[in-house]
């Protein structure tokens, strides 16, 4: 488990919101808060490649939180901004058997 001292950063949870419909019925859609939370994240080094001729930076993290109601209804369809970057979630686990913490599996440098 996790110890209350290793929580040090915050995170942002964001989900896509729809926004208002224009003249044309064009939808604009839009990235919300939901909820923010003191996380511990392990970030692991970066990779680059180059694919049709441009530069990817990409890179993958663990993120653990203490699990709550709001925590518990994240999704991959979800994503979070944590150090000023924004990650994709690609997975969710419980860590234990009581439910008190979640770890999710993040990626930067593509879609979110």
């Amino acid at each position: 488990m996790v110890k209350a001292g290793q929580y040090r950063e915050r995170a942002e949870f964001q989900r896509l919101s729809e926004g208002s419909v224009d003249s044309y019925g064009n939808v604009y859609t839009g990235w919300s808060s939901l909820a923010t939370r003191w996380a511990d994240m392990r970030e692991t080094t970066g990779k680059e490649a180059i694919e049709g001729g441009a530069m990817f930076n990409t890179g993958m993290a663990t993120m653990r939180v203490r699990s709550d109601s709001t925590t518990q209804g994240i999704t991959t369809a979800d994503r979070v901004v944590i150090r000023g970057v924004t990650w994709a979630i690609k997975g969710l686990v419980q860590i234990d058997r009581k439910n008190t913490v979640l770890e999710f599996k993040l990626e930067r440098g593509v879609a979110a």
